[in-house]
């Protein structure tokens, strides 16, 4: 009598091939490309976390910024402005604006120019952002052209062009509500610049050298009034302190 085996019985198909071995050269290619992508795509991982970082770092400057013009603080307002220009890849325009703002207060109106002349340049050409910037860069000039038209009208007279040049060229959004009356501060100090730059001879009564126009208002009293407090404060050691009286100073405009 013989007997028969059965064979084994047979595993369900599950639709799919089992998984062919990977040969040791398949294997040392794959994982080369692996690293060749974790390589090139490591500079822009790099690049997004540092923006990242320069937006977080730029709320808390500016808001450093804005505390230290407030309290009158030149040493603060320009670490803040340093902190700004660090990496300075978005918002270009705040770091050398803080950083005029500061020479400002320090009375170095040609420092403070040549770094509102940068803020301008880099601030967009329609935005509202230049309205601001223009406002301080025609005060810093004005101050620059007063203190030359001492020496004569004819050394005074390119600051007030450019005085004119700046206000002129400022976007139509200046002049709108949202300008936060930027325009009519730019339309004053361009009609001041004129005056004082037609004004080649001293008048009758007048001694050489003597501002032929009456003192400017608004914008231009703020910022003589802050420069004095600054300097106020530096003779008496206090540079950064409040009023005695607990009030808040004139201010100029800011961007932050």
């Amino acid at each position: 009598m013989t007997t028969t085996t059965s064979p084994p019985p047979r595993q369900a198909s599950t639709g799919r091939e089992p998984p062919l071995a990977e040969s040791p050269p398949v294997r040392a290619a794959r994982l080369a490309h692996r690293r060749r992508l974790v390589v090139w795509s490591s500079p822009v991982v790099v690049v997004l976390l540092l923006v990242a970082l320069k937006l977080l770092t730029m709320v808390a400057a500016g808001h450093q910024a804005k505390a230290a013009f407030d309290g009158g603080s030149i040493t603060s307002l320009e670490q803040a402005g340093q902190q700004m220009a660090f990496l300075n890849l978005v918002e270009r325009h705040k770091a050398p604006f803080a950083l005029g703002d500061a020479a400002v207060l320090s009375g170095d109106f040609d420092t403070a120019r040549a770094r509102f002349e940068q803020a301008l340049a880099a601030s967009p050409a329609d935005g509202l952002e230049s309205c601001q910037v223009r406002v301080n860069l025609v005060l810093a000039l004005e101050k620059l052209g007063d203190a030359a038209a001492t020496t004569g009208a004819a050394a005074a007279k390119p600051y007030y062009d450019r005085i004119a040049a700046v206000a002129t060229a400022a976007p139509a959004g200046c002049f709108q509500p949202q300008g936060q009356g930027t325009g009519q501060q730019l339309d004053d100090a361009r009609s001041r610049a004129q005056q004082k730059g037609n004004a080649s001879q001293p008048q009758p009564g007048q001694s050489p050298g003597q501002d032929p126009q009456q003192p400017g208002t608004g914008k231009e009293q703020q910022l003589d009034q802050k420069t004095k407090d600054n300097e106020s404060q530096r003779a008496q050691g206090a540079d950064g302190a409040r009023d005695s009286t607990g009030g808040s100073r004139p201010q100029v405009d800011k961007p932050w």
